[in-house]
């Protein structure tokens, strides 16, 4: 078996030699769940811990990587002196799985707990404002690997197919921790990094790929070999376009990456002091799960109300719900606490780590 098939000698894949390409793709939720149940075996979970949400907070993992969370999550418990385990335990399984172990030695400073907390906040609520965006599941500021701090958003249901609406306000959030950035700060930082490489990788695929720009046209471009393991081309291989296209696919890329910008900025220029109340909140708590986040554009939008209890309107400052894209739902709607775990991104989904 290998996972490069491309790498093969072609003599070896010839009618009657090894010419059958089977391709395993990574576990849906189902197979996740019932993945999940058999590494479960022989270990001890709190009566609350319910494998259905830990796989639908896991898309993308294989296996291996589930077995993993769940003996991470056993680890965690023993460490806790405790005899079960609980759907903490998991969660911070999952968080080590994706983003590496949590160092208390790598401390922020005062201003950088405040930065990285303005960042994070920025990402949860253009993620809270845009429509087709997922729901957020928690935010943090604590360092885990290579990351200061990480809003993760949980998906309703597995995806398979991605609209140009979902496309778009992916860009918005991704780039919504740079835009709080610029409007708190009034100047970018490095920690926009990984943010700005995978809103790059995603706006070129808009263009090049998936036929989502006037100006290329519906033409696909896609370099990408047939294998799971990404979209890697063989060096050296000639693009299928010259260099004319490139230079317009480059500037296309630019122009959404750019009105995604402008864009997050606004939604947090017009939400300020939900984006100051976030972050303080941040600041003090460390962690929040989606539910503070929906709480802090609830009592934005009280206060907007006017004084007779009327229906908010755009002359008086108030927060047209439909038209402003706004996901607050009514309280019964609320997501449930237990679902604060995520993915990017991603992997078009996941986490927003900095």
């Amino acid at each position: 078996m290998v996972n490069w098939p491309e790498a093969l000698d072609p003599a070896l894949l010839r009618p009657g030699r090894f010419d059958r390409q089977v391709t395993v793709p990574l576990p849906n939720q189902a197979e996740r769940a019932a993945i999940l149940r058999v590494h479960a075996r022989g270990k001890t979970l709190a009566p609350d811990v319910d494998l259905d949400i830990v796989a639908r907070a896991t898309p993308g993992f294989s296996g291996a990587d589930l077995a993993n969370l769940v003996n991470e999550g056993a680890i965690n418990a023993v460490r806790a002196d405790r005899t079960l385990i609980e759907p903490d335990d998991l969660d911070a399984a999952r968080d080590r799985v994706l983003l590496g172990r949590r160092e208390a030695s790598n401390a922020l400073l005062p201003e950088e707990r405040h930065a990285v907390a303005v960042h994070e906040s920025g990402h949860a609520l253009v993620a809270a404002l845009c429509e087709h965006a997922d729901p957020v599941a928690k935010v943090t500021v604590l360092p885990s690997g290579m990351t200061l701090g990480v809003t993760e958003q949980l998906p309703e249901a597995e995806r398979h197919l991605y609209s140009e609406g979902y496309l778009t306000d992916l860009l918005a959030v991704r780039l919504g921790g740079r835009a709080a950035e610029l409007v708190v700060f009034g100047e970018g930082s490095s920690g926009a990094a990984n943010d700005l490489s995978g809103a790059t990788h995603i706006a070129t695929r808009m263009v090049r790929d998936f036929g989502l720009s006037p100006a290329v046209g519906p033409v696909g471009y896609a370099t990408a070999h047939p294998s799971q393991l990404g979209e890697t081309t063989e060096e050296g291989a000639p693009q299928p376009y010259s260099q004319q296209t490139q230079r317009i696919i480059d500037q296309e890329a630019a122009r959404l990456l750019r009105e995604a910008e402008e864009r997050a900025t606004g939604l947090l220029r017009d939400h300020r002091r939900a984006l100051d109340r976030l972050s303080d909140l941040l600041v003090v708590r460390e962690t929040v799960d989606g539910s503070a986040v929906l709480d802090v554009l609830r009592e934005e939008q009280r206060e907007r109300r006017p004084a007779d209890g009327g229906t908010p309107g755009p002359a008086s400052g108030g927060l047209p719900r439909v038209s402003s894209g706004i996901r607050v739902p009514d309280e019964e709607h609320r997501p449930d606490a237990a679902h604060a775990a995520d993915r990017e991104e991603s992997a078009a989904a996941g986490g927003e780590p900095r």
